[in-house]
C-alpha cells in the first residue's frame, strides 16, 4: 500500500475517519442476517390477558423495530383484570399461543417459550412430595451400655406433616458408625449402645415449600425438586398434555430462567445416590460434612458434586432430551444452581449468562446514574462461563439476559446499553435476549403494564423512536459474532474441586450466584482476570470435558473439535488422579500444559495489553475477524499488531453499517477509536489487491454552532405547544414548569453560514453533538444525516453543506424519568400490578416524586469539524 505518514496522531487529533476513494469492494460485505442475528426479548404476559388485536400490535411493533425471537415468560397480573386473565397451559391460553404464533410466523419473528410461569419451574400439579427439598438435622450426645430412649421428632413442630426422618446415626469417639434407622418406631429409638460416648445424628427429608416467583394464574404452586427425576418427569407431563390435545405448534426453544430454589440440599434419594456415584456412605461420613471432623473438605467436596450430577442428570439433561423428543431446543441459565456451572450449560443447546447491573467504565462522556444503580457482579470472568461451554462442545450461540438491574428502568439510556452490551460480545456472547419487553395493550393508559424489567424494551418507553438504529448495531455485530468458530488462547481448568472444599459460614449447599462466586472462586478468578490483562483470551474447561480432549500437533482439541494453544491449570488447583494423569498424557503427546498464567503458548494482543481495548477473536474461511470495543476513557489511535498472521484487512463500523479497507503498514493495522466506540476487524490470507486508497482524514478548524436556536416538540407528553427560542443551547427541563416533566422529542433548529474559502478548502465534515439527553436524529439541508444514541454523539455529513445559509435540525428524545416523578408527585395511580411489591421497581422507595429533573436536551455546544486529509 506504500508508505503512509501521520502527524500528530497521538496529539491534538480529535477524530479519524477512514475514506474511500475508489469503488467498494464488493466481494467482502457484512455477513448474510439470519433470524439469530436479530436481538430478541423476554416478553413477559401480565396475568397472561392478551389479546388477539393488542398481541399483533405489540409483536408488530417488536418486527418493525428489529426485534427477531420473543420469548414469552407468563407472571402475575394486573389490579382488577381478573375477567380477562386467561389460565397457563388451558385452552384459551393455548388459543392465545397459536394466535401469537400465527402473527409471529407473518412478521418473521420466532417464538421462544419459558417452560412455566415465573420462575423457578414448579406449579399447581406439583405435589409437595415431589417440591423442592430440604435436609433438616438434630444431633444428642449420649452414653452407651444403658437403655436410651429419644423422641427424635423433628425439633420444629411446624415442619412435621412434610418432614419424616431419613438415618439415624450413632458416632463413636473411635470405630466404625451404627445405622439406627431401622431401630426407630414411631419417632421413638428405644435401645442400648455399646459403652463409651456416642454422638448420634438425625437426618430428615423435609420441604423448602417456595413456591413459583412470580406466578401467572394457572401456574401457582410448589417450585419442583430438580434433583428428583420422577418429579421432573411428572412436571414436564403437563406440557405434554397441552400440546398434544391441542393444534398448537410447539415453540422454538424452551427456556430456564437462572436456578433459584433456595435452601434445597438434598433429595430423598441422596444417601442411595451419594453411594453408588462416590462409592462410599455419605451417612458413616456426617460429621466430616457438618465440619465436627476435619476430612480437608473432601465429603463436603463429595456431597457438592453428587447434588451436582444429581440437577444435570435428572433435570437439565432430562429436560433437554424431553424438549429434543419434540422437535424443540433448550436454553438454560446455570448460574444460581449448585452444579458445576460449565457441566450445566454443556447440557443444552443455547447456553445463556446474565448481564446484573451497570458498569462502571468510565467512558467520556457516558452518563451515570449515582446511586441509582446495583453493583454490576457481571464481570468478564463470570460472563465466560456460558461462551466456555458453548465453545468447547462446538455449540453455536451464546445468549445473554441483558441488561437486567441496569438501572431504574424510566431512566435507562440506549447510550448506557452500549457499554455493557460489548461487554457481554467481549466475553463471547453472539445472542442478546433484552430483558425486558412487557405486554401492554395499545390504548392502556401510559406507562403502560409495567414489571421491573430495567431497560423496559416497548413501545411505551420514548426511546422507542430511535430503537431501530440500536437494534441494527446489535444485529450487525452479531452477523459478525456468529459467523466462524471461536478463537481463543487457551482452556483454563476450572478447579471445582478447590471451590467445593470450601466451607463458607455454616452453608452445606453451593450455589454459584452472579453475586456471590466473587466469594468462593476469587483465586480462580484472579488468574482468568489475569490471563486477560496479559492481552489473551481462554475458554474454561470441567474434568468431564477436560478428560475427553486429545492432543493434536501441539495443540489442545476438544471432544467438539475447538483447538487450543495449551492448557492453563490455575495454581493450587486440586484434581483427581485421573485428571493429573491425562494432563500428563497431553503434555507427553506435545500439547502445552502450564500452571499459573505464565502464558507462553501464545501471542498476546497488543490491542490489549497496550491500548486496553476490549476484544474477541474469531476463525473464518479467509481469516480472522475480531469485535474490538474501547471501554477506556482513553481514544486510541495508533498502528496496533496483530496476533494472528494476515496479509490484508477490512473495518466494519457496526454504528453505521460503513464498511472500507483497513490501512495496513508494515504487518499493523491502523486502528482509530474514541472511548466508548467499536469496530469490527476482519483479516485475510491473502493480498486482496484492493487497489484503493485509504485516507485519513482528521477533524480540525471546529466551527461552534451556539447560537439562535428555536426549540419546539412534536411528540411530547404532556404535549408542549410554546416554541422557545434559545440565545445559546441548553436542554428543555429547565425552561419552564411544563418541560420540566414532558417526555419525547423536542427539536432543535438553527442556522449557520459556510464561506466559499471554507467550502473550497473542505468537502467533509464532522458533527460533534457533545452531551446528548439522550439519543437525536440529525438534519442538515434537509438531508438526514442519522441517529445517534451512544457516546461519542458524532456524525459524517459529506456533501450537506452548502456555501451560505444552512439549516439543521437535531430531534432529541429524552427519558421517561421527569413525567413518571410528576405523575407521582400528583397522585396519579399508574402501579398496576397485583403484587405491589415495590422491590419489583427495582428499589424499596415507594413512590418517584422525590427524584430530581434528569436532563433532557442537548447539554453542550455543536461542532462542525473539517476533516482534511493527513499529510
Amino acid at each position: 500500500m506504500g508508505s503512509i505518514v501521520l502527524r500528530n496522531v497521538k496529539s491534538a487529533i480529535l477524530f479519524l475517519f477512514l475514506i474511500i476513494t475508489a469503488a467498494t469492494i464488493k466481494a467482502q460485505t457484512w455477513p448474510a442476517v439470519t433470524r439469530d442475528c436479530k436481538p430478541a426479548t423476554r416478553w413477559w404476559w401480565l396475568g397472561s390477558a392478551v389479546n388477539s388485536t393488542d398481541l399483533k400490535w405489540n409483536i408488530d411493533e417488536f418486527a418493525r423495530v428489529g426485534i427477531g425471537t420473543v420469548e414469552i415468560t407468563p407472571i402475575y397480573g394486573v389490579k382488577n383484570n381478573e375477567s380477562k386473565e386467561l389460565s397457563f397451559l388451558s385452552a384459551p391460553w393455548m388459543k392465545a399461543l397459536k394466535e401469537t404464533e400465527d402473527i409471529c410466523t407473518a412478521d418473521s419473528v420466532e417464538v421462544d417459550m419459558n417452560c412455566g410461569t415465573g420462575w423457578p419451574f414448579g406449579g399447581p400439579q406439583v405435589a409437595i412430595s415431589e417440591s423442592a427439598c430440604k435436609m433438616l438435622h438434630q444431633s444428642w450426645n449420649v452414653d452407651g451400655g444403658k437403655k436410651i430412649r429419644l423422641n427424635i421428632l423433628p425439633f420444629d413442630a411446624k415442619v412435621r406433616n412434610y418432614t419424616y426422618l431419613n438415618k439415624l446415626m450413632a458416632y463413636p469417639v473411635i470405630g466404625k458408625p451404627l445405622d439406627l434407622t431401622n431401630k426407630v418406631n414411631d419417632s421413638l429409638f428405644i435401645g442400648k449402645l455399646p459403652k463409651g460416648s456416642w454422638h448420634l445424628m438425625a437426618i430428615y427429608v423435609s420441604r423448602t415449600l417456595q413456591k413459583v416467583s412470580r406466578a401467572a394464574p394457572g401456574g401457582e404452586g410448589y417450585v419442583i425438586d430438580h434433583f428428583d427425576s420422577t418429579a421432573v418427569r411428572h412436571y414436564l407431563a403437563r406440557f405434554d398434555d397441552a400440546f398434544m390435545g391441542s393444534d398448537v405448534a410447539w415453540p422454538n426453544t424452551f427456556f430456564n430462567d437462572s436456578y433459584e430454589v433456595y435452601d434445597a440440599d438434598w433429595t430423598p434419594a441422596l444417601f442411595n445416590e451419594f453411594l453408588k456415584r462416590r462409592g462410599y456412605k455419605l451417612e458413616e461420613h456426617l460429621p466430616e460434612l457438618f465440619g465436627e471432623k476435619d476430612d480437608k473438605g473432601k465429603t463436603l467436596s463429595d456431597y457438592r458434586e453428587t447434588l451436582s450430577e444429581l440437577l444435570i442428570d435428572n433435570f437439565t439433561t432430562q429436560w433437554t432430551v424431553w424438549a429434543h423428543s419434540h422437535g424443540i431446543t433448550t436454553r438454560n441459565q446455570a448460574h444460581g444452581s449448585p452444579a458445576n456451572l460449565i457441566d450445566t450449560y454443556s447440557v443444552v443447546d443455547v447456553p445463556e449468562i446474565e448481564g446484573f447491573g451497570l458498569s462502571e467504565f468510565h467512558i467520556k462522556g457516558l452518563r451515570e446514574d449515582l446511586g441509582l444503580t446495583r453493583k454490576n457482579y457481571s464481570d468478564l470472568s463470570m460472563l465466560k462461563y456460558a461462551s466456555s461451554a458453548a465453545h468447547i462442545t462446538g455449540k453455536k450461540i451464546t445468549s445473554s439476559e441483558t441488561f437486567t438491574w441496569l438501572t431504574e428502568h424510566f431512566r435507562a439510556s440506549l447510550s448506557q446499553c452500549k457499554p455493557d452490551l460489548d461487554l457481554m460480545f467481549v466475553s463471547g456472547v453472539n445472542r442478546v435476549f433484552f430483558h425486558g419487553s412487557c405486554y401492554s395493550p395499545k390504548d392502556d393508559a401510559w406507562p403502560g403494564w409495567k414489571f421491573y424489567a430495567s431497560i423496559d424494551m416497548s413501545p411505551t418507553n420514548p426511546f422507542w423512536r430511535d430503537v431501530p438504529d440500536f437494534m441494527k448495531y446489535i444485529t450487525r455485530c452479531q452477523s459478525f459474532l456468529q459467523m466462524g468458530e471461536p478463537d481463543n488462547d487457551y482452556l483454563v481448568y476450572l478447579p471445582i474441586h478447590d471451590i467445593w472444599r470450601k466451607r463458607i459460614g455454616n452453608d452445606l449447599l453451593m450455589m454459584f450466584e452472579i453475586s456471590t462466586i466473587g466469594r468462593q472462586a476469587p483465586e480462580f478468578i484472579k488468574s482468568v482476570l489475569a490471563i486477560d490483562s496479559l492481552g489473551f483470551d481462554c475458554d474454561y474447561i470441567s474434568d468431564k470435558y477436560l478428560l475427553s480432549t486429545t492432543s493434536r500437533n501441539g495443540f489442545a482439541v476438544t471432544a467438539a473439535g475447538t483447538s487450543y494453544k495449551a492448557i492453563l491449570v490455575p495454581d493450587s488447583a486440586f484434581m483427581t488422579t485421573e485428571v493429573k494423569d491425562h494432563l500428563l498424557q497431553l503434555a507427553s503427546q506435545g500439547c502445552v500444559v502450564t500452571y499459573g498464567t505464565q502464558c507462553n503458548a501464545a501471542k498476546p494482543e497488543q490491542m490489549k495489553t497496550q491500548y486496553h481495548l476490549k476484544a474477541v477473536r474469531r476463525r473464518n474461511s479467509t481469516g480472522y475477524h475480531y469485535f474490538i470495543s474501547n471501554l477506556t476513557a482513553d481514544d486510541v489511535d495508533a498502528f496496533v499488531p496483530l496476533a494472528v498472521q494476515f496479509k490484508s484487512a477490512m473495518l466494519f463500523n457496526p454504528m453505521t453499517g460503513q464498511k472500507y479497507s483497513a490501512i495496513v503498514h508494515e504487518g499493523k493495522v491502523y486502528i482509530s477509536l474514541k472511548s466508548g466506540e467499536s469496530i469490527i476487524l476482519q483479516t485475510f490470507n491473502d493480498d486482496l489487491h484492493l487497489n484503493t486508497l485509504a485516507s485519513q482524514m482528521v477533524m480540525s478548524n471546529p466551527k461552534v454552532i451556539n447560537k439562535g436556536w428555536q426549540l419546539s416538540f412534536e411528540n411530547a407528553e404532556p404535549s408542549v405547544t410554546k416554541v422557545y427560542q434559545l440565545d445559546t443551547l441548553q436542554t428543555w427541563e429547565r425552561l419552564d414548569s411544563t418541560t420540566a416533566v414532558t417526555m419525547g422529542t423536542g427539536s432543535y433548529k438553527t442556522t449557520f453560514h459556510m464561506t466559499s474559502a471554507e467550502l473550497k478548502s473542505c468537502q467533509d465534515f464532522a458533527l460533534d453533538l457533545g452531551d446528548v439527553r439522550e439519543s437525536a436524529r440529525v438534519w442538515i439541508n434537509g438531508q438526514y444525516l442519522g441517529c445517534v444514541w451512544a457516546v461519542p454523539y458524532i456524525l459524517q455529513c459529506n456533501h450537506t453543506v452548502k456555501v451560505g445559509s444552512n439549516t439543521i435540525r437535531i430531534d432529541v428524545t429524552n427519558l421517561a424519568a421527569n413525567r413518571i416523578a410528576d405523575m407521582d408527585r400528583k397522585g396519579i395511580p399508574w402501579r398496576k400490578f397485583k403484587e405491589i411489591n415495590f422491590v419489583d421497581l427495582h428499589y424499596e422507595h415507594t413512590t418517584y416524586e422525590k427524584w430530581k429533573p434528569v436532563l433532557s436536551g442537548l447539554h453542550s455546544v455543536i461542532k462542525l469539524y473539517q476533516l482534511k486529509r493527513a499529510k
